[in-house]
This record gives C-alpha cells, sequence and structure tokens, in this order.
C-alpha cells in the first residue's frame, strides 16, 4: 500500500486480527453452541448421560433395599422434582439435612442452562450459604458441563453462556443474596430479573423473608418462569411452608410439593455408600438420638415434617386447644367484665378487634372493618357506658402507639380515660397476682387471703408489648384463661417468636409477624390486652367450716362466733397502734 509506513502497517494488520478475532468469538458464542432441546422433558436422562451422575443416586428406587421398604416421605422424591419441573411447575421441597438437595439443585441449574436459552437465579439469605452450598457443588461439577459448552464462561457467582446485553443476562446463571430483612434495594434488585425461559432456585428458603418471596413471584411473569424453593421446615408459617400450603394448609395452586425423608435415602436404605457424603445410617442414630424421637427438630430434620410451630415459639397451638375446652367452664368467668382492643385506621386495610372477658374467659374477639379509629373510641365509649353490663375504665386496654392515638384521644373526648398499652416503652412493675395466689389461707373472720410469694415483675422484659405477649403465654401454659374457639385467633397468638437476647424476655416484632401471616395479628393483640388488664384478685369466699355436717347449727351461735372474732381482731389493732404511739413518744 503506497504512502503507508511500515509501522502503520503493523498497527492496521493487528487491528483487523483483533477485529477478526472478535467477530470469531461473537460467533461462536452467539451460533456454536446449541441448547439441548431434545431433554428439555427428560432431565433425569441429560443428568445422567452430560453429567456422568449415576441413575441410582436420583432414582433411588433402583438400589437395593427398596423392594422391602415403606417409603417415609414421597416415592423417589428427586425424580419428582425432576419431572415437575420439566413440566413447568413450581416445585416446593421440604427435606431432612443431608439428603443431597443442595447437589440436586446444581445439576438441575446446568440441566436448565443447557436445554433452555435462559436464566437460572440461585438464592439463599445469606453469601456463605450460596458460595458454599450451591455454588460449591456447581464448581465440582463445572469441567463436566464444560465440555458440552466449552465457550460458557464461570466466574465467582456467575455463569456466562453468552455475553450480558449491557446490564440484562440473556443466558446465564446467578447467584442472588436475598438477606435476612425485606429492604427496598434488594426488592428492587430482585424485580430486575425478567426473561421468557427463567428459573428460581431458593436455598434455606425458610429464611427468606416473605416480602422477598411475593418478589420473586412478581418476577415470574412469562408462562416458563418456574421457582424451585427448598430448604428444611421451621414451621408453618416459615416462607417454605407458605409457599407450599395456604394458611388453612390447603395446597397452593400450581405448586408440587414434595417431602424427603432421611430414612428413605439409599445410604440408610441399601446400609453402602450410595452418595458419598450424605446421611448415613450411624450419622441418623446419632442425630435421633441428639433430637429426641417426635420431637419438632426431629421432624424437621430427621423427617421433613414441617413442625406445627418453631422451636422459639411464644404460644403453642396445643395450650389454645386446652384453653378452647375450658370456654364452658363457669369457673373461670366469675368475675368482672374487661375489654381489649387494637385499632385499625382505614376500611380497605386491616380490621380493628375487640377482644370481652368476663373474669378469665375471653367471650369474644370481634373483628371489624372501620372508616377511622376514631369509630374503635367510640365504641369502647358505648360499651364502658352501657347500663346493663358497664365496664370500669381501669380494665378496658387499647393499643395507644400509632393510629390508636386517635382511638384514646376520641374516649378521652367523649370522658372515658383507657388503659394505653404503649408497647416500645418499659415494663411495667405489676405485681403477679397469679403467684400470691398461689398459696392462701383464711383469716379470723373466713375470708381468703392470698400468701404466696411477692413477685413484682419488670426487669424480666425488653418492652411493655414483651410483657403483655408474655402474661398471655403464661396464663394458656399454666391454665388460667379460657378462649373461644377461633382458629384466627390461635393463629395470631402462635405465631409470635421471642427469644432472651441480654437476659430480658424480647418478643419479635409485630412487623415480622405480619410478614408471615400476610396480615396484622388484631385478634390476637386485642386478646393479649384484654388479658393484661383484667382484673385478677380472685373473689374473697367464706371458708366452709369441717365441723358444719357434725355439729347441728341449732346448737352453734354462728354469728357469735363472728362477731367475737370481729372484736378480738380489733382489739389486736387498736393495741398494735398504741404501742407505735408509745414508742413515738419515747415511753418504753
Amino acid at each position: 500500500m503506497k504512502g503507508v509506513s511500515p509501522a502503520e502497517m503493523d498497527r492496521i494488520r493487528v487491528q483487523a486480527e483483533a477485529e477478526m478475532s472478535q467477530r470469531q468469538r461473537q460467533g461462536a458464542w452467539a451460533g456454536a453452541m446449541q441448547t439441548h432441546d431434545d431433554y428439555r422433558t427428560r432431565p433425569v436422562e441429560w443428568i445422567v448421560e452430560h453429567l456422568g451422575i449415576g441413575e441410582n443416586t436420583i432414582r433411588w428406587s433402583l438400589n437395593p433395599g427398596y423392594p422391602q421398604h415403606k417409603w417415609d416421605g414421597d416415592r423417589d422424591p428427586i425424580v419428582l422434582i425432576l419431572e415437575a419441573l420439566a413440566r413447568w411447575e413450581d416445585v416446593g421441597c421440604e427435606s431432612a439435612t443431608g439428603t443431597g438437595k443442595t447437589f440436586i439443585a446444581a445439576c438441575i441449574t446446568y440441566w436448565f442452562l443447557a436445554c433452555w436459552k435462559g436464566n437460572v437465579i440461585t438464592a439463599a439469605p445469606k453469601e456463605d450459604q450460596l458460595l458454599l452450598h450451591v455454588w460449591k457443588e456447581l464448581g465440582r461439577l463445572w469441567p463436566r458441563f464444560e465440555r458440552h459448552f466449552p465457550e460458557a464462561i464461570m466466574t465467582t457467582g456467575k455463569i456466562r453462556m453468552q455475553p450480558a446485553e449491557g446490564d440484562r443476562e440473556s443466558w446465564a446463571a446467578t447467584a442472588f443474596v436475598c438477606g435476612v430483612g425485606a429492604d427496598e434495594e434488594i426488592a428492587q434488585r430482585a424485580a430486575g430479573f425478567h426473561d421468557e425461559h427463567q428459573l428460581w432456585i431458593t436455598e434455606e428458603t425458610p429464611g427468606i423473608h416473605s416480602a422477598l418471596m411475593q418478589t420473586i413471584e412478581q418476577t415470574r411473569t412469562d408462562d416458563h418462569n418456574n421457582h424451585l424453593a427448598l430448604g428444611n421446615p421451621d414451621h408453618r408459617d416459615d416462607s417454605l411452608h407458605r409457599f407450599c400450603f395456604n394458611i388453612k394448609e390447603d395446597p397452593q395452586p400450581g405448586v408440587k410439593h414434595i417431602r424427603i425423608s432421611a430414612f428413605d435415602h439409599p445410604n440408610v436404605v441399601s446400609g453402602k455408600s450410595i452418595v458419598p457424603g450424605a446421611i448415613g445410617q450411624r450419622r441418623l442414630n446419632q442425630r435421633i438420638e441428639k433430637l429426641g424421637r417426635g420431637s419438632r427438630l426431629y421432624q424437621s430434620r430427621v423427617c421433613g415434617i414441617c413442625p406445627s410451630q418453631s422451636e422459639d415459639a411464644l404460644i403453642r397451638w396445643e395450650w389454645c386447644v386446652a384453653a378452647a375446652r375450658k370456654y364452658d367452664d363457669p369457673a373461670y368467668r366469675v368475675g368482672v367484665l374487661s375489654l381489649g382492643a387494637d385499632v385499625a385506621d382505614a376500611p380497605e386495610g386491616d380490621p380493628a378487634a375487640i377482644a370481652r372477658f368476663q373474669g378469665a374467659c375471653c367471650t369474644e374477639v370481634e373483628s371489624f372493618q372501620v372508616i377511622d379509629a376514631a369509630e374503635v373510641g367510640e365504641r369502647l365509649v358505648k360499651e364502658a357506658n352501657d347500663k346493663d353490663n358497664p365496664v370500669d375504665p381501669r380494665y378496658i386496654g387499647i393499643d395507644s402507639v400509632g393510629v390508636g392515638s386517635s382511638a384514646v384521644n376520641e374516649a378521652k373526648r367523649r370522658g372515658l380515660k383507657l388503659r394505653w398499652i404503649s408497647g416500645a416503652t418499659k415494663s411495667v412493675p405489676k405485681v403477679d397476682t397469679d403467684a400470691m395466689w398461689s398459696v392462701t389461707e383464711p383469716d379470723l373472720e373466713g375470708n381468703i387471703k392470698a400468701k404466696g410469694p411477692v413477685i413484682v415483675e419488670a426487669e424480666r422484659y425488653a418492652n411493655l408489648r414483651s410483657q403483655v405477649l408474655w402474661k398471655m403465654r403464661e396464663d394458656l401454659r399454666m391454665g388460667r384463661v379460657a378462649l373461644p374457639w377461633d382458629e384466627e385467633l390461635f393463629q395470631d397468638l402462635c405465631t409470635a417468636t421471642y427469644g432472651t437476647p441480654n437476659g430480658k424476655i424480647t418478643v419479635e416484632p409485630k412487623e415480622k409477624i405480619i410478614g408471615r401471616l400476610k396480615r396484622s395479628p388484631n385478634k390476637g393483640d386485642a386478646c393479649c390486652y384484654g388479658n393484661f388488664v383484667r382484673p385478677r384478685v380472685p373473689l374473697k369466699r367464706k371458708v366452709k367450716d369441717p365441723t358444719d355436717a357434725q355439729v347441728d347449727s341449732r346448737d352453734c351461735d354462728r354469728g357469735l362466733e363472728r362477731k367475737l372474732a370481729a372484736i378480738n381482731k380489733r382489739h389486736q389493732k387498736e393495741n398494735a397502734r398504741a404501742i407505735r404511739r408509745y414508742r413515738r413518744r419515747g415511753l418504753r
């Protein structure tokens, strides 16, 4: 080329070679890799043939010992997961620990990438849960996958089958850390995943916040946007179980629920190490001995059965059932009326609730929609001033935080001063009346007097809300209160969990309870408020004289005996006052 120096020629040649190399790479990315369309409905065969995984490690029934084995969980659960995903179904898998669910999640990731030009998002609450579990297995299987797709690139938390289109991945697997909370930034990042073919795989799903699960649900807009949720079940209100079942324990539409039990694993059934690194018979026996057969952790970690509640549940369901059996017992209805109210502030939002007590029996918990919070205050004033059944304002407890302040102000404007319960404030130095009345004896006049320990509760709780809810827990646990049969009330009471940070009883924030219930626990809160403010001193009753059955009443002047006892008691008090008066004057 005339007029071009050798140095310029070298520069042009290098640039041309670079452009040709780039075009070749782009051609390889775009055209050389072909999806394995024939295996879209045959995931088991693809995993066996392309990843070199033994079919007996996936289809457990192929191993010795299974013809006589009685399945504790679902039969061949790994195959059920794969077949359901091939049918474009969502899958929720509640599994025992050590059964290989993380390994199969890695296999499913590679099968989906190989057969569909789409995205796989693997998610977990914490980064180390992702990188040390699913992505560790992905790294171990990578050489087998790379043989079929040599142009694919694997980096930390990313498998890219072709270059990204700007900020959007079009054919890749991505590690996504959900976080324990549901902050706005995480929700926005989760909402950014959209594709025609997309698979979400959530590990440790019970630890993922329900708001994030909802965000994931909203990103799955196309027909082939599926979700595989895996984990060890914690309780019936965790995110995994709610993904599979609704609050009434009916299956969620479009979700295949699968349970994996450790008793069904081939290492346990055959007595051989079929799947290295998975649960074995000796380790299973140790786990059963440690957890205790039949315990909640045994159900979750060994059988893959979701316990009715978590280990740190504040109130047990069976306590509520036992309290409901006492509902018709007249002994629990001895005492005055009291009320508890949880306030709402809009007709389209969560309803308000009023719990009505007669003595130690919650006779009714009414839930109702309101126009504004002032309406709750009006209702309480009306019930307090009822001519036939008035309620002492001292025994009306109401949440005074937020919208509750409007109801409190409305009642005050109408001349009624209620008992305010501000959950975030310090706990009150309240005497444990039930402990004080646990031991009684009659006085000289025959009246029952409390002789039990006087315990002032104040420093045990992190705040007043924890004190209020803990009081309900102890009353239910000890059988000191009766409830109506109301399953929604039971769910409200049994959803909360507690801990003891810094040695103080701390009930979890209400926001977390709302996140699991998908609504406000208005009935449960109203019941707890009413239980907290109700009077607890038992009615004074006369002591029955054991000699009444043997002595003829005509020969015994009971009125004279009581009069003499009263005179004797008055003399004792007068003598005591005289002694104190003499001592103040310096006399001995």
